[in-house]
């Protein structure tokens, strides 16, 4: 692409606008992190604890500090604290349970409360929390974690549609919202099955094309055009991430959800019938 005049230069090839974060940050973020319970719950009965990347040690210089406060009813507030986008969580302790246990919250929830630190639990609640997360195992979430993999699939049918037809009609911007929808979603229904947490979305793309193997990486690359696909060859791409997903959960399908998800297969070109034996 030509550079455009009046617009500064720029190496992509490192982007340093958010390195990691340094020593002398993390230190500063520790005494931000002190001063804001009394403001996120002025009662003082609350649990307070530092979760994200700022309580792993992964942080980088733009990285949110992330509080959950377990007691008030769930919500979500944001603050600026000394150029820091402070994201506050508030829940209850049933709340922070059921994330721990809910297909969709469980790869953040379970591992974020693992590597929690404690800032203020006067009633001994975050310590319970996060006990229970380090016992946390899969087997307990199984049946429901493969009852909404089905039905997300199911779902998902209905997207694929969508591209078919935007493609049929040449409606190329419809195209590629289908497309990106597919290409950023199958990564978690692909995932859930490897009972691996990711814990962050940072990154998880990358992690996901190598947790899921080869053909799995191949197809995501072409459906975001990393490896310079774009238009309809993209496209294609991301129905085959969607016949890939529906390939590797095809054990989890039955009824009426196996026949929609099969069927968004084979009018898509890319049918999964023929693994039916393996898949059972």
């Amino acid at each position: 692409m030509a550079h455009r005049p009046g617009v500064p230069k720029r190496d992509r090839s490192v982007d340093r606008r958010n390195p990691p974060a340094s020593p002398a940050q993390y230190r500063q973020v520790a005494r931000i992190v002190a001063h804001l319970p009394d403001e996120v719950d002025p009662s003082g009965r609350a649990a307070v604890v530092l979760a994200g990347s700022w309580s792993t040690g992964d942080a980088h210089e733009l990285s949110d500090i992330d509080l959950w406060v377990v007691g008030p009813p769930d919500r979500r507030k944001y603050l600026e604290r000394e150029g820091y986008l402070v994201a506050v969580k508030y829940g209850t302790a049933a709340d922070e349970r059921r994330e721990m246990r809910h297909p969709l919250h469980l790869y953040g929830a379970v591992p974020g409360w693992r590597d929690a630190k404690i800032v203020r639990d006067p009633r001994g609640v975050a310590r319970r929390l996060q006990a229970e997360a380090r016992r946390f195992r899969w087997s307990t979430v199984r049946r429901s974690r493969d009852a909404y993999l089905a039905t997300q699939l199911a779902s998902w049918a209905e997207e694929v549609a969508k591209l078919l037809r935007a493609l049929a009609t040449g409606e190329t911007e419809t195209a590629s919202v289908q497309r990106n929808l597919l290409a950023n979603q199958m990564v978690f229904l692909r995932l859930l099955p490897l009972e691996r947490f990711w814990r962050t979305e940072n990154g998880l793309w990358e992690k996901g094309a190598r947790w899921a193997g080869p053909e799995f990486r191949d197809a995501q690359r072409s459906a975001l055009g990393t490896d310079g696909s774009h238009g309809r060859e993209s496209c294609e791409a991301a129905l085959r991430l969607y016949a890939l997903t529906a390939r590797a959960n095809l054990a989890r399908l039955h009824g009426e959800k196996r026949r929609l998800v099969l069927g968004a297969c084979r009018r898509a070109g890319y049918p999964v019938e023929e693994r039916r034996s393996r898949g059972r």
